[in-house]
């Protein structure tokens, strides 16, 4: 964790006084000092109210999921363990790490392997996003303007999306569909190509299930020789109806709803259909496109947000909704749980697709017919030696982004560091971190209590 020079600690919102929690512990003043040198410290995500979290409630989450949560939240997925289990030893010097050693005056430090998990630790998600945005600026997006359109439904069809998550991906495509009929139409050209890259998001400001889409496309269409035809300031109010009308089309399809309900949804005077493009990007913007194609994929929550201490309710901060005219939302440890897991893509599952100028087959195309590829967006902040695959896969530099400090930089000496060895091999491991008395022995844990139902006179393994 690093804290950015100038950057302020907020107090915390005016109920925090019901539930006095201790300070932080990374808030002490070495740490403070350390950060404003611009000196990178490793991240120690294990002291954080979150982690602590799940380690303590994740198995009894797990065990009670099928009668508490599958109601509400569908059968339990094995994504979910495979994620959560991976998380709980992300950053772990027990689980290996590579040696950081300057060259110069030979300080070194150990560096913990991540798990790189989806939409659930957070650390790895954002430098997956920062990875994602700059290829995607690099290798996709066009220098011209851009809008980000913003799609939501109705409450009452969202939980259709929570049991079949194949629904997102049928949600894309009508609202692909949607804006290039409308562009095309305000534009008054049926043969222009749209370029549009939607993501879907699954969550709200309260971290709980809301699935929408965030939308980057061209402000505009691209004729077949590659001209830019910019669309002029209209409104896109006729976009919601078209929208509305698509989607109770595909559930009803789908056999999902019934004409008697669509009928209702068509009736409300606001009908919980909503499309924002207010949000445009110049054209000579990159900085905008890189921020926004970052936002596009972000965590559905972030850890920072979260109070919570053993024996105590979680409280989940945020920014203040209309709705129900408040800033933050009171869990239970397992109902967040169920409600974060809840985020976790299915393994393949596509969250991010691209369509019309930007889709696959025709970036595929332009590149038969040797046609030139936009130029790279992203300021060069890495060596030019390096190439730019290379470059996007440079741990260091993807820190630096993030952070804003360099985690190659010699604390001591303000030399270059490398990385000289990767130690996989558990007996090595355990050799080194006892040498510098950073080893940690697991902690014992219970067995899990046996099922209310289950006599344990009639356990075969008991008998005698």
């Amino acid at each position: 964790m690093v804290c950015r020079p100038g950057v302020t600690v907020l107090a915390i919102f005016r109920y925090r006084s019901a539930f006095p929690l201790p300070a932080p512990p990374l808030l002490s003043p070495p740490f403070v000092a350390e950060c404003a040198k611009g000196i990178y410290r490793p991240r120690q995500h294990r002291k954080t109210a979150f982690h602590r979290l799940v380690e303590r409630h994740y198995e009894e989450f797990e065990r009670v999921y099928p009668e508490k949560y599958a109601a509400a939240y569908g059968h339990f997925r094995p994504v979910i363990a495979e994620v959560v289990r991976n998380y709980l030893v992300c950053g772990d010097l027990g689980q290996g790490f590579a040696r950081v050693r300057c060259a110069d005056c030979g300080h070194e430090y150990l560096l913990a392997f991540s798990c790189k998990g989806r939409y659930f630790c957070t650390s790895c998600h954002t430098k997956r996003a920062v990875a994602f945005s700059e290829w995607l600026n690099e290798t996709v997006l066009w220098p011209v303007p851009h809008r980000q359109i913003v799609l939501t439904v109705p409450k009452m069809l969202r939980i259709y999306f929570l049991y079949d998550r194949r629904l997102l991906g049928k949600l894309c495509r009508v609202a692909s569909r949607v804006i290039t009929k409308s562009f095309r139409a305000l534009l008054g050209r049926e043969d222009l190509e749209i370029g549009m890259v939607a993501c879907v998001q699954t969550f709200g400001n309260f971290a709980n299930f809301h699935p929408h889409l965030h939308i980057l496309v061209t402000d505009g269409g691209f004729a077949a020789d590659g001209t830019f035809y910019v669309l002029p300031k209209v409104s896109l109010a006729g976009l919601e109806q078209l929208f509305r009308h698509r989607v109770l089309k595909m559930m009803l399809r789908e056999g999902l709803i019934d004409r008697k309900r669509v009928r209702l949804l068509l009736s409300w005077r606001h009908s919980g259909f909503n499309v924002d493009g207010s949000v445009r990007i110049r054209a000579g913007d990159a900085k905008g496109r890189e921020n926004i194609s970052r936002y596009l994929i972000r965590a559905p929550f972030s850890v920072g947000k979260i109070t919570w201490a053993p024996g105590r309710t979680v409280i989940y901060r945020t920014k203040m909704v209309k709705g129900p005219n408040r800033n933050f939302q009171v869990y239970d440890p397992l109902d967040f749980l169920a409600a974060v897991t809840a985020h976790i893509p299915d393994r393949g599952e596509h969250l991010v697709r691209y369509y019309g100028w930007y889709s696959s087959v025709r970036r595929g195309r332009r590149r038969k017919l040797g046609l030139e590829e936009p130029a790279a967006c992203v300021p060069a902040i890495e060596d030019d030696s390096l190439s730019g695959k290379e470059a996007r896969r440079c741990w260091s530099r993807l820190i630096r982004k993030i952070y804003e400090v360099d985690p190659l930089l010699c604390p001591e000496c303000g030399g270059l560091m490398k990385i000289i060895a990767f130690i996989e091999e558990a007996a090595v491991i355990r050799k080194i971190l006892e040498h510098l008395r950073l080893w940690e022995e697991p902690e014992p844990r219970a067995p899990p209590p046996l099922p209310a139902q289950m006599d344990i006179e009639y356990l075969p393994f008991l008998d005698g």
